[in-house]
């Protein structure tokens, strides 16, 4: 690989650090930049001096054999005085670039969030590969301008341009080109002297690649029916021979529409076949797993039983207290008979003391009884 070339003097460098910088500004050591007095090319539109090449650029630097290198961001804007004895990468990023994602292609910190005008670094929490870029002055051959300016920072996955609005959107197939390419385009021009302005996309990339994608079918679905209505076509009647009649860019049009449906109609079965996968899934798990809560019907059961068990009890205790004679209930002579069957010992010495106690009495025997025949009160 060839050596990297010098993009400018450092005279020259001096004077655009200068001329961005003024004198009496605080340089900020947190924020690595002057405050105060330092004007924001970037908010001022403002086109800068110098843009890189990187066929013409690129090329070997002291660095280009250090991992742990990062890639000039003075190159990126084509300003680096250094060249070949630069200690940063003078290239543009690949696939096999491995970066932390605290950090950009450049070495710089990123935030947590996005800032609010989509400037700067970026954040960390969301990964960000489309870039938005505003006045851009739409021609016919548009997107393949965007494509040509755009393609030389890294393979592009998707480009979409909003004529209406005059907006575009880019998105890189990494991250690290993207931040690369918005450092390399910010304030540039394409190639009708715009100023176009590069910042990172407000929404999800892929929502925005799905909108973009619904609004081109609707465009082409408005094309295809202008055409139907210049020809007098309908729906109902129209078959393949007609369709031959017609110009190749109306059946073109058809068939990619159909193609379209058809794709969407194969994801929305296979979406389907999935949630009915996961519903089985879910009800095979649940049936394997132990069960630990009652039904209505153990509570049925159980009830059932209780009363089962009741009324055993209450026929039993029936039958227990039949009477025999129309006196004695049988349990009571069952208890007697068992009383009976003692020793004998016990039942004299019961005997003796129940005849005892058992001596008739009346009131007023009792009343003779307390202490008449006693010798003391005499």
């Amino acid at each position: 690989m060839k050596p990297a070339r010098v993009q400018v003097t450092q005279a020259q460098l001096d004077e655009y650090l200068k001329e961005k910088r003024p004198e009496g500004g605080t340089y900020n050591i947190w924020h690595h930049r002057y405050s105060g007095l330092e004007r924001d090319f970037n908010k001022t539109s403002v086109r800068p001096k110098f843009k890189v090449d990187i066929a013409r650029d690129a090329g070997e630097t002291l660095g280009s054999r250090n991992k742990n290198a990062y890639f000039c961001l003075f190159f990126a804007k084509g300003m680096c005085s250094k060249g070949p004895k630069c200690t940063m990468w003078h290239r543009v990023p690949t696939t096999d670039d491995v970066l932390e994602t605290t950090i950009d292609c450049f070495g710089r910190d990123k935030f947590t969030e996005f800032r609010q005008d989509m400037g700067g670094v970026g954040g960390f929490i969301r990964e960000n590969r489309t870039l938005y870029i505003g006045r851009i002055t739409v021609t016919d051959d548009i997107e393949d301008v965007v494509r040509r300016q755009f393609g030389q920072f890294g393979p592009l996955e998707r480009v979409r341009i909003l004529r209406g609005r005059g907006v575009g959107f880019v998105t890189y197939k990494t991250r690290a080109n993207a931040e690369f390419a918005r450092e390399a385009m910010m304030n540039q021009s394409l190639e009708n002297n715009e100023i176009v302005n590069v910042r990172w996309a407000t929404a999800d990339p892929n929502a925005i690649a799905n909108r973009l994608d619904a609004e081109d079918d609707r465009i082409e679905a408005e094309r295809i029916a202008a055409l139907r209505a210049e020809h007098n076509l309908d729906d109902e009647t129209e078959n393949q021979e007609e369709e031959s009649e017609l110009p190749a860019e109306f059946t073109s049009l058809k068939r990619d529409v159909d193609e379209d449906g058809f794709s969407q109609m194969e994801q929305k079965v296979k979406r389907q076949r999935a949630e009915i996968e996961a519903a089985q899934a879910q009800e095979e798990a649940a049936s394997a797993a132990p069960v630990y809560e009652y039904t209505q019907e153990d509570y049925d059961n159980y009830y059932k039983q209780q009363e089962e068990y009741y009324k055993q009890q209450q026929e039993l205790e029936a039958q227990q207290n039949v009477k025999v004679g129309g006196i004695i209930p049988q349990n009571v002579l069952s208890n007697l008979k068992s009383f009976s069957k003692a020793t004998p010992a016990a039942t004299s010495a019961n005997t003796t003391t129940t005849a005892t106690a058992s001596k008739p009495t009346t009131g007023l025997g009792s009343l003779t009884n307390y202490g008449s025949d006693s010798e003391d009160d005499q």
